[in-house]
């Protein structure tokens, strides 16, 4: 039976299978990134891990035997070929194409060498999936199977920490200081601006009673000039008749 046993078959047998994982990683190794659908590279993902940390306990390994134990597994899970299985090149050298094939196709020695050393600090999750979306034809979901840079993916905080973390209740207290704050600057702003409207209001009241007052003083210098001429009229004519009077005694 198989209960509780979660392992993706993706409609292939187990030898055929195990051969498809076993190229995936052996690419991933290669190449870095490898685009494949969503449901292989979840499986791919599985075995890369496992090949990760078999490689963490070949350069964890006291003697040398042990190292190259794990590298002998490492081989037979991915199915390496051995150099000598690979094809040879005109206008290459031997040097030249075991150069090469240590360099480029050695997977072995790129995921201890290059790759794991980078991981060290890390427990597990060494690859990542990306999602692509779904292709054209069949509508299968695609994704990116990647490495996880050191650095990209930040590591989650403990329950301790985000205890230690929590006090975010004095952000509702500064965010009341800054609105008394801001309050307190909109009432200072209405009484300087009701103060100015005052003096401004004073001083046109001012300005009128001023212009009243010399309006005043005008018509009262206008009048008096006529009261006085007003006065001076009668007199010159009580002494016009008192000439004529005169005149006629004589």
């Amino acid at each position: 039976m198989r209960h509780r046993i979660r392992k993706a078959k993706l409609g292939r047998t187990t030898e055929h299978r195990t051969s498809l994982l076993a190229n995936l990683v052996s690419n991933l190794i290669k190449h870095r990134r490898i685009r494949t659908t969503l449901a292989k590279a979840k499986a791919a993902r599985v075995v890369a891990d496992k090949m990760v940390t078999l490689s963490k306990k070949g350069l964890a390994a006291d003697e040398p035997k042990d190292g190259l134990h794990y590298r002998r597994i490492i081989a037979s899970r991915l199915r390496c070929q051995p150099r000598h299985h690979f094809p040879k090149v005109k206008g290459r050298s031997g040097a030249d194409q075991r150069r090469y094939w240590r360099e480029n196709e050695d997977v072995v020695r790129i995921l201890m060498e290059d790759i794991t050393p980078g991981f060290e600090d890390r427990q597990g999750g060494y690859t990542r999936v990306i999602k692509l979306g779904r292709r054209r034809g069949d509508a299968a979901e695609m994704a990116y199977l990647e490495w996880v840079a050191d650095g990209d993916k930040p590591e989650r905080e403990s329950k301790s920490s985000k205890k230690k973390s929590k006090p975010k209740a004095e952000e509702p207290k500064a965010e009341e200081e800054t609105s008394e704050a801001t309050e307190a600057e909109d009432v200072t702003e209405e009484a300087t601006a009701e103060e100015t409207e005052e003096a401004t209001a004073e001083a046109k009241e001012a300005a009128t009673e001023e212009e009243e007052s010399s309006e005043e003083t005008e018509e009262s210098d206008s009048q008096e000039p006529a009261a006085e001429a007003a006065e001076e009229e009668p007199k010159a004519e009580a002494g016009e008749e008192s000439d004529t009077d005169e005149k006629s005694d004589k």
